[in-house]
């Protein structure tokens, strides 16, 4: 096995930068991985993270990790408005990234990375742990191995309890692209996966049904006077979340227990989308964050057959057309952040930088992923209008 340790800088010290990213090298890679730097907007979050990871170098201002010749890796878990600035100082500076999903929330963005990073010497990934988890791992197995024939069609369910995201940064597509964006860049990515071609056009329609205005409730968890009663009411005063949002408020501004209800929004809590690929293939998709589970439904129709199960069990179906089959495939069910996708992914990516193999999630998953739910987003915005992605912007 190679010993060659990779030395890592995260921008971004929330919950995914230190509870997967930072946590995970720690944990499972503490003979193949260093945490050298750390930087966040917040100096208390910043502090944090530096205490619990014993960093030394750390700074408000991110080229302690751009900048910083001992960086290796540059591990990117900011806002997503955020992520292009970051990953295009990266790239140019030679550095190795992995930038979490979505890679940004415009195609000019999305444009300037790709571009960038193929003219690097530094490898890009993406956060798409999905990719990495049993279950869509053995799916996409019998898929490539040819057992349910040219796969040609896709329906997929995204069902999410997803108040959190009304509540935080998420709901602003100038944060986050919208969560068409956001949330639904790891379904689309395992849709064009699992078909094996890219998306050439998309219509989306949806709304906000659930996270409407309320005259019950206030602005804020902490001094809403229905906190005894509301469904969604958090407590920020407590453990994990004091030390992360609460004790941050004075000096980051950021509100973690805005009302899901009654905050500023402008993107959708549910959507369709029909979506064309090249080929003739089609993907039809479903979002809604108003589910009473959170799992996602997926179904591939081949020419020979389907394959098909909900992510989270320990099997899928297999059924083929013009013959008997119908079985049952198990699958793993793994421990650990994603169904296991989180260490899997910092175990790839380790081995991807030290040049052994190419990325499971790389960049053109990354950009057509985030391409194509820019432009749901768009199409529902202007009232679910079918938009080729190339009349967007985006390029092959």
């Amino acid at each position: 096995m190679p010993t060659d340790r990779l030395r890592f800088g995260i921008i971004g010290t929330g919950g995914r930068g230190l509870g997967s990213f930072a946590r995970g090298l720690r944990n499972d890679f503490p003979d193949q991985a260093d945490i050298v730097a750390l930087s966040d907007m917040d100096p208390v979050r910043l502090a944090l993270g530096a205490k619990h990871f014993e960093v030394d170098r750390t700074d408000t201002d991110p080229s302690v990790v751009l900048d910083n010749p001992e960086v290796d890796v540059v591990v990117i878990t900011t806002p997503d408005a955020t992520h292009a600035t970051y990953a295009v100082a990266a790239l140019e500076a030679g550095k190795h990234v992995i930038c979490e999903k979505p890679i940004a929330t415009t195609i000019d963005d999305c444009n300037r990375i790709r571009d960038t990073a193929r003219q690097s010497p530094g490898g890009f990934m993406t956060g798409f742990v999905l990719r990495y988890v049993p279950f869509y791992d053995r799916m996409h197995h019998a898929i490539v191995n040819g057992e349910i024939g040219d796969p040609r069609l896709v329906q997929m369910t995204d069902n999410r309890d997803g108040a959190g995201y009304f509540r935080r940064w998420h709901r602003l597509r100038a944060n986050s692209g919208g969560l068409l964006v956001h949330k639904s860049c790891h379904a689309l990515d395992i849709a064009g996966w699992m078909l094996g071609a890219r998306p050439v056009s998309v219509s989306a329609t949806g709304g906000v049904a659930v996270f409407t205005p309320t005259d019950w409730a206030g602005e804020r968890c902490l001094t809403c006077d229905a906190a005894d009663t509301c469904p969604e009411y958090v407590d920020i005063t407590q453990g994990r979340l004091k030390e992360m949002y609460y004790d941050a408020e004075a000096t980051s501004g950021y509100i973690f227990d805005t009302c899901v209800f009654n905050s500023e929004k402008d993107t959708v809590d549910h959507a369709s989308a029909s979506i064309e690929y090249e080929g003739g293939k089609r993907v039809s998709y479903s979002l809604c964050l108003f589910a009473s589970y959170t799992t996602r439904e997926i179904g591939v129709w081949g020419e020979d057959g389907k394959v098909e199960g909900r992510d989270g069990q320990d099997a899928f179906r297999l059924t083929g057309r013009r013959d008997d089959r119908d079985e049952e495939r198990p699958v793993e069910v793994a421990r650990g952040g994603h169904g296991g996708g989180d260490t899997r992914l910092l175990a790839d990516a380790l081995s991807v930088f030290r040049g052994e193999r190419d990325p499971v999630a790389g960049l053109d998953a990354a950009y057509w992923a985030a391409v194509l739910g820019i432009a749901a987003e768009e199409s529902v915005a202007r009232g679910g209008r079918r938009l080729t992605l190339a009349e967007l912007g985006a390029t092959q």
